[in-house]
């Protein structure tokens, strides 16, 4: 039976669902400017890469660090949220709104100043640092399934670039076929491997490597199908490339911040996650408007890094929104109503505060994703459970310093997927150097299948003996 909703709590829930709305699209919208593609240091690296590798590589391995950005960000606000909300609960004066507050305000600025952080670094610093990262994953889990699912990930991904550009109907196809079929060999490979010591974390990247194919090649398909079929490698279609990377990368951080928010605002309960839906769509609003007003002393890098981990927090606000609007749901007029709210935030951000506005097919998308993501925080959503993560079912800062844990981890793919690009794209740039590049990275991706037939080598007794 539905129970109907006060007057009051329907006005709320629309007026969340409307600043949740407007502050996502507002964000998302400057996947429209030209920064990337006006850098004058990143084109021309850009183009004379794709002189030698071509369009669909140099569009990969930016594809990856675009994505491994928004990942660091997103989880680095989890993260900073996580302590900042520890504080009240030693004091013992927990106060709602502050600690809504408080939440929101952690958010917003772990993820942008990370993401401003990456592009301050000199770009050799910067692979250098990501590279760190990847080694210190590596020893964090094991070096064989990682390895694997990386080189999995990385060609689903170049290949799903590439069949984009051929088009819907073919391409699609295609990266289905070819992420079916990789998932077939991976799962081939690993059934013929001997049993291997469990690695600390109980982490099953192998496990997830399906879930990661569908979702980088959703991501390729998208870039390819933005970039089109041009394929001379020239300064013209270099920057359709990086426009069609960052318009897809930004609405993509919709689906993953709506997501993960909605783990972490189930636990708070709708009436906190109602405040911080509000202040997380205003904050956020206002750090787009420092970032954006700094774009030249920030640098291109530096000002995408910063607004995408900024589009990745509101889009937690929508999930906040929709997670603190549950009683709406109890009627199905009063879920269309709000719902409806969510377009008409981002219509006002996209049609009626910027200009130039965005095309019918680009604002459809954007309102689309929006409201996408909204109804991942519905009460019926698969993440609006309270889940059970390694260290068993958490709550409170707890809670929030796992999610941003498991973010931040789940960064080594595409940065490993990018090293292994990188190295593909040495292989055209430096001949013999490149390939004994591309060789390692083969070695390290075959350490498991190698293991796994030296395992079988050792004699019968010694097999016997050890098999548990």
């Amino acid at each position: 039976m539905e129970t109907p909703i006060g007057v009051s709590g329907l006005l709320g829930a629309i007026l969340k669902g409307t600043a949740t709305g407007f502050a996502f699209a507002e964000a998302s919208s400057f996947a429209l400017k030209p920064v990337l593609s006006e850098d004058p240091t990143l084109l021309p690296i850009a183009v004379q890469a794709a002189s030698r590798a071509g369009s669909t590589g140099v569009g990969v391995i930016t594809s990856c660090l675009v994505c491994t950005s928004m990942l660091i960000s997103l989880g680095s606000g989890f993260l900073l949220a996580a302590m900042v909300t520890k504080l009240p609960k030693h004091t013992g004066s927990e106060i709602p709104w502050l600690t809504a507050l408080a939440t929101s305000m952690s958010l917003i600025l772990g993820a942008a100043i990370t993401g401003i952080s990456w592009g301050l670094l000199p770009l050799g610093v910067y692979l250098i640092a990501q590279l760190i990262l990847v080694a210190a994953v590596f020893f964090y889990s094991n070096i064989n399934q990682l390895t694997q699912a990386l080189s999995i990930i990385f060609v689903t991904l170049y290949v799903s670039i590439y069949y984009g550009r051929m088009g819907v109907i073919l391409g699609l196809l295609l990266s289905i076929i070819t992420i079916i079929s990789l998932y077939a060999l991976r799962k081939t490979l690993t059934e013929r491997m001997t049993p291997k010591p469990k690695c600390v974390t109980e982490c099953k990247l192998l496990e997830r490597v399906f879930f990661y194919s569908v979702v980088v090649g959703i991501l390729g398909f998208g870039v390819g199908l933005g970039a089109g079929a041009q394929d001379d490698g020239s300064e013209t279609e270099m920057v359709i490339m990086l426009e069609s990377v960052l318009w897809v990368s930004f609405l993509s951080s919709g689906i993953l911040g709506a997501g993960l928010g909605t783990v972490a605002m189930v636990d708070v309960g709708t009436e906190m996650a109602g405040k911080i839906a509000i202040g997380t769509s205003v904050l956020s609003a206002f750090a787009l408007r420092v970032i954006l007003n700094n774009v030249p002393s920030l640098g291109a890098r530096s000002s995408t890094g910063g607004i995408l981990g900024v589009t990745a927090v509101a889009a937690v606000s929508l999930s906040a929104a929709s997670v603190g609007a549950k009683e709406v749901y109890n009627s199905r007029l009063s879920f269309l109503i709000t719902i409806a709210s969510v377009a008409v935030g981002v219509i006002a951000a996209t049609q009626v505060i910027h200009s130039p506005f965005m095309g019918l097919s680009q604002l459809t998308t954007v309102i689309l994703v929006a409201m996408g993501s909204y109804v991942l925080g519905a009460p019926k959503s698969p993440f609006n459970t309270r889940m059970k993560l390694r260290q068993g079912l958490l709550t409170g800062p707890e809670l929030l310093r796992e999610i941003g844990m498991e973010t931040v981890t789940a960064a080594a793919a595409p940065i490993g997927a990018g090293v292994l690009g990188v190295a593909a794209l040495g292989t055209a740039a430096l001949g013999k150097l490149g390939t004994a590049g591309v060789l390692l990275a083969l070695a390290l991706a075959l350490g498991g299948t190698l293991s796994g037939m030296l395992g079988r080598s050792l004699p019968a007794p010694a097999e016997s003996e050890g098999g548990h």
